[in-house]
């Protein structure tokens, strides 16, 4: 049994993430946004996109190891205002961010992170303009699962406070392809 134990182990480590071996990576996600009552939001699916630029850092270092770019979306998202009389408009939503990743790197295929980061929202709508078009900070975290090197799916999970004391928990999962391998 150890025989066949100790190989299966050994492959395994030759197949554990490795975030320096590619300088790109793209996604797609799949979610849902929790908003909080400040928003006067119902809360709604969302999808999103995903740009990273992976950095070449040493183990064990503290390094940023990733940027990464987002875009998330929810259209038709039901609202209120008060203010306005609207008991139920819609609207599109459109958040922009930038994030610093940092992965917590181990000799598994599941590969945890924290992220950081700053944004924008945008409202479609002019009478939920009212709302929260605002400068936001994310904090989150999450976990990419490697099913090849360079083809990830990923589950994460962000919190975003908008600069009007509103907030939003958005969880996500969706896949991830990396490009542009380092030589």
């Amino acid at each position: 049994m150890k025989k066949l134990f100790l190989p299966i182990l050994a492959s395994m480590s030759l197949f554990a993430a490795d975030h320096n071996l590619y300088n790109h990576s793209i996604g797609i996600t799949g979610g849902y946004a929790v908003n909080s009552s400040e928003t006067r939001l119902d809360n709604e699916f969302s999808w999103g996109l995903r740009y990273h630029y992976n950095r070449t850092t040493v183990e064990g270092s503290i390094d940023i190891d990733a940027l990464q770019l987002t875009f998330d979306y929810s259209g038709d998202a039901l609202y209120q205002n008060p203010a306005k009389s609207i008991v139920d408009g819609k609207t599109n939503i459109y958040r922009l961010g930038a994030n610093a990743i940092w992965y917590i790197e181990n000799d598994s295929d599941f590969t945890p992170y924290a992220l950081l980061g700053l944004g924008v929202q945008f409202f479609e709508e002019s009478a939920a303009k009212d709302n929260n078009n605002a400068l936001t900070a994310t904090v989150g975290a999450g976990v990419e699962y490697q099913l090849r090197g360079d083809f990830s799916v990923i589950a994460e999970a962000k919190g975003v406070f908008a600069g009007d004391g509103s907030s939003y928990l958005l969880v996500n999962v969706g896949a991830k392809y990396s490009f542009g391998q380092n030589y």
